[in-house]
């Protein structure tokens, strides 16, 4: 079961590391422009956490949420454009996690590429960041390592947000890649299981990266129409290709060991678990996690699949703001 597991495990996508060596010098770099959605200001910079440099980026102002993108591997440019009007009356806070996106290490191996080591990453960037409590979007993997990091902090966390989190047992994530394989077109699957185990891609080439990623990603969009907005944001280049390859056998090695259902009991805050309708993640892995945390609501977004704030962004965040404005004291943050 785990050999097939492993071969499936090419589904759990975007596995990438940042070189070090070339960038160390810009650790101390801040960088403030504007987006072009209202001239929204951002802040993007370094913060060094427990010996990584991680990459942050900050737009809007309000109350602040930060966003856990998924992976491990993906990092924060497949969520950023998409919840740009969502800052206009919030501040988001995106970073990329350890060993992903533009985060530094110069090494990386079993011993530093932990869950624990990510939870303890995201406790000490809430203290940099002067957060009394944290409000949380996860989504995908970002959506378990929220989970993770709740039951481990309760008392730190104000509320959560769980986008299509992956499930919080491996039986339940092995049954989703298996519901998958059956969604891709004739053909298709063993067409990617030949880019992905062929030389071009094992270098790191960007362009057979972008096919396989194009295909593997297509299967979970109900909406095809915003397939092409998904790859404009998310596709590789040279660097983050090769680090796909890099981190592979450490994220799916972490995805073998889920450990988190028996203490999802730890959960206090008001939680929302939101899912696209038609999402590859089974329904029973959503509502398996609304029954274990107590103050949880469960909303399941109609024309939408893993991406349902790209595929049907209107009732994603409709629901969003719904949760958010009755879970929130009134007159506390500034608009």
């Amino acid at each position: 079961m785990l050999k097939n597991y492993k071969m499936k495990s090419h589904l759990v996508r975007h596995w990438r590391i940042r070189n070090l060596v070339a960038f160390a010098f810009i650790i101390s770099v801040f960088i403030i422009g504007s987006c072009n959605s209202n001239q929204l200001n951002v802040f993007e910079g370094y913060k060094k956490v427990n010996g990584v440099f991680h990459y942050y980026k900050i737009a809007g102002k309000g109350e602040p949420f930060i966003v856990l993108h998924g992976g491990p591997g993906m990092y924060h440019d497949e969520l950023y454009p998409f919840f740009l009007n969502f800052a206009k009356n919030h501040k988001v806070i995106f970073y990329d996690q350890r060993g992903n996106g533009k985060s530094l290490m110069e090494n990386i191996d079993s011993s530093n590429f932990t869950v624990e080591l990510m939870v303890e990453d995201l406790e000490e960037l809430r203290k940099q960041f002067g957060l009394d409590k944290l409000n949380i979007i996860g989504h995908s993997w970002g959506g378990l390592l929220a989970m993770y990091y709740a039951v481990e902090y309760p008392d730190n966390v104000n509320r959560l947000i769980l986008v299509d989190a992956a499930p919080v047992n491996t039986e339940l994530l092995i049954k989703c890649y298996e519901k998958q394989i059956t969604m891709f077109d004739p053909g298709d699957w063993d067409y990617v299981q030949k880019l992905w185990s062929s030389d071009e891609y094992t270098a790191g080439n960007p362009e057979v990266h972008n096919e396989a990623l194009r295909i593997s990603e297509g299967t979970i969009f109900s909406n095809k129409d915003v397939i092409d907005d998904y790859m404009k944001a998310a596709a590789f280049n040279e660097v983050t290709a090769k680090n796909a390859v890099a981190l592979n056998e450490l994220a799916t090695n972490m995805k073998l060991n889920i450990h988190v259902l028996d203490r999802l009991s730890n959960i206090i805050c008001p939680t929302l678990i939101i899912n696209g309708k038609d999402d590859f993640i089974v329904e029973e892995a959503p509502k398996l996690a609304n029954r274990l945390i107590a103050n949880s609501k469960l909303v399941f977004i109609e024309g939408a699949g893993h991406y349902p704030y790209i595929e049907n962004k209107e009732d994603f965040f409709r629901e969003i703001n719904y949760f958010i404005n009755n879970t929130r004291p009134k007159n506390v943050y500034e608009r």
